[in-house]
This record gives structure tokens, C-alpha cells and sequence, in this order.
């Protein structure tokens, strides 16, 4: 997936196949502040939905872009030889 941006919204949905094209424990989203600091985190991943925590402010100051990564089910796992 490419970098979107979360503004104003707590929540990230991911498109509905995502469910059924990668293992839900390998989801990982890496968050980036935009303009100040801010005290997000992951807070829940449930299917294809993504709820974004954040301390010491509103849903309303979320700012920020959001990068997600996950290894798919449909292919084998990548081996890496040394």
C-alpha cells in the first residue's frame, strides 16, 4: 500500500480483500506526525479496519501519514539465502 494521509479520523479501513490476501498478524503500520508532534499509536487492528490511538488531544488533531505492511497468504514465503 502506498502513504496515505489520516486527518481528522481515528479510523483506517482497508479495502475488503485485504482480509482474504494476507495473515492478519503480520499487519504493521508505521505512523508519521505531520506539522507537530503527536502521541499517536495502533491501537487495534479487527479485519480490515485499523483504529489509531492518540493521547493528549481530539480525533479532530489527528494529522498524520500512515504507511501499511502485511505478507500475503496467496504466495509462498519469500526465502532469503545468505
Amino acid at each position: 500500500m502506498d502513504n496515505r494521509q489520516l486527518k481528522n479520523n481515528n479510523t483506517i479501513e482497508l479495502p475488503d480483500y485485504w482480509a482474504h490476501l494476507v495473515h492478519d498478524d503480520t499487519i504493521t503500520v508505521q505512523l508519521t506526525a505531520i506539522g507537530r508532534k503527536q502521541n499517536l499509536y495502533v491501537k487495534k487492528v479487527e479485519g480490515n479496519r485499523i483504529t489509531i490511538g492518540y493521547s493528549d488531544m481530539e480525533v479532530s488533531g489527528i494529522d498524520c501519514y500512515y504507511y501499511i505492511m502485511a505478507e500475503r497468504k496467496d504466495v509462498e514465503k519469500l526465502v532469503v539465502e545468505e
